[in-house]
């Protein structure tokens, strides 16, 4: 079997994102291109004797050709109407999957019924001959466009390439000065960071440093920056200061202008060209000390066409830059201390932000009535400065009213009310934000309204998503998965997805939308036709937002009701649904009926929030295009035909009931295109039959002593996690085929009824993460674990080894990080710095009898926190003495103390590494 994670050889432009203007249109090329590669170009054993057809091979690979030729050549098209020939693309593609798919399902359910195989096979060919016939129709027509442009354009500007006529537009924007922006008024809150970055440029001897201030749009960075430009201790250093602003568009001669202008030095006319001018702003700055303020740099490209004209001058000249993007900050930056993230402002901050833009222009302050509803409103803001400054400008004209006729009734459409400041000219700062995203991240972004507002968004569950829904570009040299982590990461550095929760290495497990970008990305997925909430109205979305098309690719199920019945599946498009995914409470299953047309090619089927009591709806295994299933249930399985679901790429089974198992089919894994698996403990699971290369997750994994079959390994040769559940006991040679897993990176124990757990002499030296639990190990086993080359992170939970001492002075963890103790009889333990020499977090948990920690610990420089959970008062006494050493040569060291019945989920520790064998996908 190839690896899915491989690009999709289609010949077709590795950027072919950037021909798709619409993330909609984009979606479904993407999407279209999948379908016709896996099913129909791929070696496919469910195709197989569809793909023989060589009218069927030929047509798929027109589809592709042609998709290729219409895209490139819109791109060259300058005067048409973009947005209508993206939307034909779109529409042309949103029927050809359809249609397709639905062909493709036919073809199945024929094969593994024994039906008619050859009536739907020339079904299928009849479809993709009027799919190429759909889309050569649109090459006609971008034929046609093009003929007209080539004859209507001016002599000289055939001689142009469409790429230099697209640059040449694009250098006709001006550069704004500091003088032209709408400054002076006093700055709220912002103190810490004002005084940091005044200390850093004022009292670092490196000279010339750059000093960057990110953060989302409309955050206050160029307020900051401001501030820090006018400040008289500033004014008084510097021989030279100076602001220009870069925008999206920049142009560099007015760039150089703008500085020369203020700076009133040297000789020079608009006349000048860039050279020159150049020359001479270097002249104007050698030799002296200089602060220049760059505001909203928008890309790396930018900052390298600029930074050549800053003369290395005198120790201390400083510049200071705004952006958006993290990476360009970094970027520009020798350090990341020298990088200062914008937060949000606090309550207070933020009702005197409003306080002074509603009653600026009056004498009087605000009658004590107004400040009960005035934080209300302010707190809907969400701490951003843009939106209550645009808020406060509604409200003004609210001041004749009495505080309930203005304020108070005000306040529950607060957010309706922003968008209605967009819509009536003023430039919103998220349309900004979201403009600027390439077509690929619109689409990821829109995604995010799927999830309930204010929700936490598990980066592995989404991540799973993204993959299942088909409109990640592959990228050459990483898997799908690693392409939509890096798409996440794009979307926080632009600030436009918050995180919650990183863990030992900063990587980050959990994220959220602010709740205004919030709005504006369900808003705008919404007019792009992409989702649909379904909340207590039914088909319905929020009041304050437009109703949508009902012809949408995702539906978002927030209510206690089931949108589809044999009334309402009528007003959804048939096959255009690709993904319901469930976040209400106490739906009862029998109403939750899948048997409708509109949801026959469903790709996403999220029900884990439903508890089932008889295993699955027997609809399910019919969804033949199901990428994605996540259920809650209990009940067998065993007969429930899973083998069915031959596109299944991820399988989340989960019990409502403690302590149930599942009776699974015992090919379940066999299914070619599994990626990842999660079944909850004890449900036997069986290691395929063949070599499966796509699996790459799978917990649970039982081992038993009664088990006739010893676990191959070699047949999952790609899995990166894995969790291993011991029953009954095993004997030694059990699980030696496990070495065979060379990319294996997480690996789990866990033991139930066994009195002696013999753990492998060997593991796979890719191994990164190791959990042991209940495995009641003796501390001399030890020895082993410390030879694994780059573990990283190492959990001991629920006496996963038992004795009370414990001498390390013989092992060495060389590349350990973190280290979890969680519920053992240890007393005793003895190591040194040297046993440890990487150790960054170290938590001790329900250690009762755990008198001290190591006094060496103290020496372990790389050591940042030290976290302590119900242990005995030595030991805590141990932890801050550890500190206070630590203390004394000028290190840096966090002790924490928790007691269970005082701990809040704000106080989790950020440091450890949350179990993440599933529970983070589903919850």
């Amino acid at each position: 079997m190839e690896h899915l994670s491989k690009p999709i050889n289609l010949g077709f432009p590795q950027d072919y994102s950037t021909f798709c203007k619409s993330p909609l249109a984009f979606v479904v090329v993407t999407s279209l291109l999948g379908v016709v590669d896996q099913h129909l170009l791929k070696p496919n054993p469910v195709f197989n004797n569809v793909i023989d057809d060589p009218k069927i091979a030929l047509l798929s690979k027109k589809i592709c050709s042609s998709l290729r030729y219409v895209l490139e050549k819109l791109w060259e098209i300058q005067t048409v109407d973009e947005s209508q020939l993206d939307a034909k693309i779109r529409d042309v593609a949103v029927e050809a999957e359809a249609k397709i798919e639905s062909k493709l399902r036919e073809v199945y359910l024929a094969t593994s019924s024994k039906g008619d195989h050859e009536a739907t096979s020339r079904g299928l060919r009849e479809t993709l001959q009027y799919v190429v016939e759909d889309i050569e129709s649109l090459e006609a027509q971008i034929k046609i466009q093009k003929e007209f442009e080539v004859k209507s354009l001016p002599l000289k500007e055939l001689s142009s390439t469409p790429a230099e006529a697209v640059k040449a537009e694009s250098t006709v924007i001006s550069c704004s000065s500091y003088h032209n922006l709408a400054l002076g008024n006093e700055m709220i809150g912002r103190d810490v960071e004002f005084q940091k970055i005044l200390d850093l440029i004022l009292h670092i001897r490196r000279s010339d440093e750059v000093i960057a201030v990110t953060g989302m749009g409309g955050i206050g960075k160029s307020t900051l920056a401001q501030r820090v430009y006018e400040d008289p201790a500033i004014r008084s250093h510097f021989d030279i200061c100076a602001w220009t602003v870069l925008s999206q568009q920049h142009n560099v001669k007015e760039i150089l202008l703008c500085l020369l202008g203020q700076m009133c030095i040297g000789i020079y006319t608009t006349d000048d060209n860039e050279e020159q001018l150049a020359n001479q702003l270097f002249k104007s700055l050698f030799r002296r000390r200089y602060l220049i303020v760059v505001d909203d740099v928008w890309s790396t490209q930018a900052w390298d066409d600029i930074k050549p004209y800053f003369p290395n001058s005198i120790s201390g000249s400083r510049i200071l830059m705004t952006t958006r993007l993290v990476e360009v900050a970094s970027y520009a930056t020798s350090s990341q201390s020298f990088v200062f993230r914008m937060p949000f402002l606090n309550l207070d901050e933020s009702w005197k932000l409003l306080v002074r833009e509603v009653f600026k222009r009056r004498d009087c302050p605000p009658p004590d009535e107004f400040e009960s509803i005035g934080r209300k409103i302010v707190k809907r803001c969400g701490g951003l400065p843009i939106s209550i400054i645009l808020i406060a400008g509604i409200l003004v004209g609210r001041l004749n009213m009495s505080p309930h006729e203005s304020w108070n009734d005000f306040a529950p459409t607060i957010n309706s009310a922003l968008m209605e400041v967009e819509s009536s000219g003023h430039t919103s700062i998220f349309a900004l934000s979201y403009k600027h995203l390439p077509v690929h991240l619109k689409a990821c972004f829109l995604y995010l309204g799927i999830f309930p507002m204010g929700s936490v968004i598990y980066v592995k569950k989404l991540i799973k998503l993204w993959v299942a829904e088909g409109f990640l570009e592959p990228k050459m040299h990483n898997g799908l998965e690693e392409v939509a982590m890096n798409y996440l990461n794009d979307l926080i550095d632009r600030n436009l997805v918050l995180v919650v929760k990183q863990n030992y290495d900063k990587k980050v497990k959990s994220c959220k939308l602010h709740d205004l970008v919030h709005d504006f990305c369900l808003r705008k997925a919404q007019e792009e036709n992409m989702v649909v909430v379904s909340n207590d109205d039914l088909a319905g979305t929020r009041s304050d937002t437009k109703q949508p098309k009902l012809g949408c690719r995702w539906i978002s199920c927030q209510s206690r009701r089931w949108p589809f019945t044999r009334s309402s599946s009528l007003n959804y498009t048939q096959g255009k649904i690709h993904s319901i995914l469930y976040f209400g409470k106490d739906l009862h299953p029998k109403k939750c009926r899948l048997m409708f047309q509109c949801l026959e090619l469903l790709r996403v089927l999220d029900l884990s929030s439903i508890q089932y009591s008889n295993g699955m709806p027997s609809e399910i295994v019919n969804l033949i295009h199901l990428r994605y299933l996540a259920l809650t249930t209990v009940g067998s399985l065993h007969n429930s035909q899973l083998f069915k679901l031959q596109s299944l790429q991820t399988l989340i089974l989960l019990s409502w009931k403690e302590g149930f198992h599942f009776q699974l089919p015992c090919d379940i894994l066999d299914l070619p295109w599994l990626r990842h698996v999660h079944i909850d403990k004890g449900s036997s699971l069986y290691l395929p039959n063949s070599i499966q290369g796509n699996l790459q997750t799978l917990f649970w994994l039982k081992v038993t002593s009664w088990d006739t079959k010893t676990p191959d390994f070699k047949m999952v040769p790609n899995l990166k996690e894995l969790g291993i559940y011991i029953e009954g006991g095993v004997s030694s040679n059990a699980l030696d085929s496990f070495t065979q897993l060379h990319q294996l990176e997480k690996l789990k124990f866990e033991v139930r009824g066994v009195d002696h757990f013999n753990l492998p002499v060997s593991f796979p030296s890719s191994i990164k993460k190791l959990t042991f639990c209940k495995t009641d190990l003796p501390w001399e086993k030890m020895d082993i674990i410390s030879k694994l080359p780059i573990l990283e992170v190492l959990k001991l939970k629920d006496f996963a080894f038992r004795g009370s001492k414990w001498d390390a002075s013989e092992e060495e963890f060389t590349n350990l990080k973190f280290f979890l103790i969680e519920r053992s009889d240890l007393k005793h333990w003895k190591a040194s710095s040297d046993n440890f020499p990487g150790l960054k977090h170290l938590v001790l948990k329900n250690c009762w009898d755990l008198v001290s920690i190591p006094s060496e610990f103290a020496d372990i420089y790389t050591l940042e926190s030290i976290e302590l959970e119900s242990c005995c008062s030595s030991l805590e006494m141990s932890a801050e003495e550890i500190k206070d050493e630590v203390q004394d040569w000028g290190g840096d060291l966090l002790v924490r103390k928790l007691g269970i019945k005082d701990k809040t989920p704000e106080e989790e520790s950020e440091t450890e590494e949350e179990d993440s064998e599933g529970s983070d996908d589903v919850n």
